[in-house]
Formats: C-alpha cells, sequence, structure tokens
C-alpha cells in the first residue's frame, strides 16, 4: 500500500463522527470534506468529500467505534463529549507513521485536524488534513 493509501485510510477513520460514549453528535446524514496537504511530496492539494448516514445505535458504540486499521496502535485517546484527541502509530509494508489527531463536535457540525508524519523508503514525508463535517438532513 502507498504511504498516501496508509494516511487517507486513517484520515477518513476520523470523518466517522461516533468516538465517545455521549458525543455532542446529532445523528442523520453527514457530509465530510477533507483537505490535505503534503510537505516534503510535490504533490498538489487534494480535497475529498463524503456522505454518511449516522445513526444512534452508532453514537452509542463510542470508543469502540474507532478501531486502529492493522499494524496500527492507537497510543493515546481522550474522548469528551465535545470533542477528541488522539494518537496512532503505524508501520505498514516499509513506512513508520506517527498520527496526532484533534476533533471538535458541536452538535450537527465537526471539524478537526490531523497531522502524520511518515519516514518512508523515499524520506520523511509529512501530512496534514483540515477535516469539516456537517448533518444535512435525516438518513
Amino acid at each position: 500500500m502507498r504511504p498516501y493509501a496508509i494516511a487517507v485510510l486513517l484520515a477518513a477513520s476520523l470523518t466517522l463522527p461516533a468516538f465517545a460514549a455521549e458525543p455532542n453528535i446529532t445523528p442523520g446524514q453527514w457530509e465530510y470534506t477533507n483537505v490535505t496537504r503534503f510537505e516534503g511530496m510535490p504533490m498538489p492539494e487534494q480535497t475529498h468529500s463524503n456522505r454518511e448516514c449516522i445513526t444512534i445505535e452508532d453514537i452509542k458504540k463510542g470508543e469502540a467505534f474507532l478501531e486502529a486499521p492493522e499494524d496500527c496502535q492507537v497510543t493515546h485517546m481522550d474522548l469528551r463529549r465535545d470533542g477528541m484527541k488522539y494518537a496512532m502509530e503505524c508501520t505498514q509494508q516499509g513506512v513508520r507513521m506517527k498520527m496526532n489527531a484533534d476533533m471538535r463536535f458541536r452538535g450537527i457540525e465537526v471539524d478537526g485536524t490531523m497531522r502524520a508524519d511518515m519516514d518512508t523508503p523515499m524520506g520523511p514525508m509529512s501530512m496534514h488534513m483540515n477535516i469539516t463535517g456537517r448533518r444535512i438532513g435525516d438518513c
């Protein structure tokens, strides 16, 4: 798996809003936008949007909803009603990555940032992602 694909997979896990036992998240149809930029690689800024239905059952899963991908370990997690901060470390196909994320939950909106520092066969690389999400209606 390419370093970018690994980073996107991990970042995508951040866009799922059900992380705490009772987060300030309203169930419904959500739309997320991730803006990603890389340091250390000549890649243009990338924007990705997606939609998903978040149910009350998803929200009740709390911390269990966030599962680390294979070969990754969550090294720190601070879950709160108004957001979460966490750190994760991964080693996949010769790429080591340390990621730190900070998400804020505000009922019908979420936003956050993520930074991943990677040691790749091509040299060190950093990825920064800004994440925004908003409830757009019922499922």
